[in-house]
């Protein structure tokens, strides 16, 4: 890679579009249904469990972060980033069908003022929740009649949403360091009802199975705060850092449950590696468990994991920037602008960070298996290398000129 580690992923890849950020599963579970947030590239791709196939590509004009099925699962709920709407799917047949859009704001100019980010729908299936990022609010839309009903402020940047069955719902504020927590409440739909202090950027959350456990993960700091949903207080912190140190740097940027609740595993974006985190019986709030909430291993994968699911054995890997980069002769350079005829997207920079779905069954891996996982994630990350002395050329001083944001 262009950082000087290497990618030694496990498992099968499948190569998918521009910058995948947000996976979920079909009602199903046969489908795996990924969003794309690339440059060269936005919108939604449908691929097959069994054999990796892509089966549909469905462009939208933007797209960030959000997806979402309805309770009964005959809808698909896509954020439209800059566009300002929520895309909405029919799935009937394995397919996804647009149907329409929930415009959140009617657009003025070229740039959305909203920009939907999570959503989440209510459990009875009547609303939709939307973290509008750029105007710190939570939206509410009645999908009967596709209308914002309400809108609630949060603090900045809201990112993520997750509801309980109780219909509470949780919001995550990047640019803060509060979840805003609000309830059901008439005249509503929601009323605020706390403000959880979990630490620095939160952004992806996490309910366990009985909604007693909120994790949320905070990607600059390499922590999971694990938060008690009925005394609204984090419990402890479980920390995410590469061995060795530094204290920052794995960027913990999603998070998935076994299906017993026991083993948290995160997506650590920049170790290339989903780590495996024995929980205690405590912070899981399962008495069977056994852990001591340490990382048991790191099992890994291609470049940049965006997001994690695990069935049973298997674990199903995002990752945004799939195989890495590879030279680029046709792209864009002085004096050829990339109107120009022969241009090739693809060779542009950012337009060459195709994700990958990355399947392998090891998400209950322990014992020597997670052991050898865990040695190739250190050697292809350089951990415990001593990096040689640096050899300065004779320069007393370098002066960059930066135009735009290059």
């Amino acid at each position: 890679l262009p950082t000087g580690r290497t990618l030694d992923p496990v498992g099968t890849s499948t190569d998918l579009g521009s910058m995948p950020l947000a996976m979920t599963l079909s009602p199903d579970g046969r489908k795996v249904l990924v969003l794309l947030n690339g440059y060269r590239e936005q919108g939604v791709q449908v691929v097959d469990r069994a054999t990796g196939r892509v089966d549909q590509t469905l462009v939208q004009t933007a797209a960030f972060l959000g997806m979402a099925f309805s309770p009964d699962g005959r809808t698909l709920y896509a954020s439209g980033g800059n566009q300002d709407v929520v895309y909405r799917y029919a799935w009937r047949d394995d397919r996804a069908t647009l149907t329409d859009s929930l415009v959140l704001a009617v657009k003025r100019g070229p740039n959305g003022t909203r920009y939907p980010g999570g959503v989440a729908p209510s459990p009875d299936g009547r609303l939709l929740y939307v973290a509008e990022n750029l105007a710190d609010s939570l939206a509410v839309v009645d999908l009967a009649s596709a209308r914002v009903v309400q809108r609630v402020a949060t603090e900045r940047w809201p990112y993520g949403v997750v509801v309980a069955r109780n219909g509470t719902v949780y919001v995550s504020a990047w640019g803060g360091s509060t979840v805003s927590v609000f309830t059901p409440a008439t005249p509503g739909p929601l009323a605020p009802a706390a403000r959880i202090r979990v630490g620095r950027h939160p952004s992806a959350m996490l309910l366990s199975a009985d909604d007693s456990r909120l994790f949320v993960a905070s990607a600059s700091t390499d922590r999971i705060a694990v938060v008690d949903t009925r005394q609204r207080r984090v419990l402890t912190e479980i920390f995410d850092s590469p061995p060795g140190g530094p204290g920052e740097g794995s960027t913990p940027s999603a998070l998935a449950l076994s299906s017993d609740g026991t083993r948290l595993l995160v997506a650590e974006s920049d170790n290339n590696a989903i780590a495996l985190v024995d929980l205690a019986p405590g912070t899981s709030g399962i008495a069977a468990a056994t852990g001591e909430d340490q990382i048991a291993g790191r099992v890994p994968t291609q470049w940049y994991p965006t997001a994690v699911i695990a069935r049973g054995d298997t674990l199903l890997a995002l990752t945004g920037k799939g195989r890495g980069t590879a030279p680029n002769p046709n792209g864009p350079r002085p004096g050829r602008e990339r109107a120009d005829a022969g241009f090739d997207v693809g060779q542009y920079t950012l337009g060459q960070t195709s994700g990958a779905l990355v399947t392998s069954p090891f998400a209950r891996a322990a014992g020597p298996a997670l052991a050898a996982l865990s040695a190739r994630v250190a050697r292809a990350n350089l951990w415990g290398e001593t990096a040689p002395a640096a050899k300065f050329p004779p320069f007393e001083h370098v002066i960059y000129i930066v135009k735009e944001n290059r």
